[in-house]
């Protein structure tokens, strides 16, 4: 039971990292219109290259920590997505879209749809590293 919970603490914490993605760049408009900030774009890009960095190195400690060793750790690949609804959920419960102008590109929906099928392959590929890794490099030393 205990590490059916650390499984679903890492499923949290990959969709709250995936949900501040969406929501950096679904909600543009309205951090512009709210900041006056107009280069706000190009500022949440690279607020999104750290954040995927900061998540690559942030995911595989703590997967190493938490979950590693079991097969089953490859569940948190699909264990995000309810954990990725509330969040959105919630956050649309928090602030409500009232303003039709900040309103997404139509785009965006294609967009979100393509990392939201590349996003599984990608906490397998950080689970993989996590319980992999270390066997490599002790093959590598001998």
């Amino acid at each position: 039971m205990r590490y059916f919970f650390k499984l679903n603490v890492m499923s949290c914490i990959y969709a709250f990292l995936f949900f501040l993605h969406a929501e950096s760049l679904g909600n543009v408009y309205r951090l512009e219109r709210i900041t006056n900030w107009t280069g706000i774009y190009h500022a949440l890009n690279w607020a999104n290259l750290a954040l995927l960095a900061v998540s690559l190195i942030l995911c595989y400690w703590l997967s190493k920590r938490l979950v590693s060793g079991r097969k089953s750790a490859y569940a948190a690949a699909v264990l995000w997505i309810p954990y990725f609804i509330l969040w959105i959920w919630g956050f649309s419960m928090l602030f409500p879209l009232t303003n039709p102008g900040d309103d997404p590109a139509p785009v965006t929906g294609l967009i979100f749809m393509f990392e939201m099928i590349v996003f599984p392959f990608y906490i397998a590929f950080n689970t993989f590293l996590s319980a992999q890794l270390p066997a490599i490099r002790k093959g590598i030393k001998s």
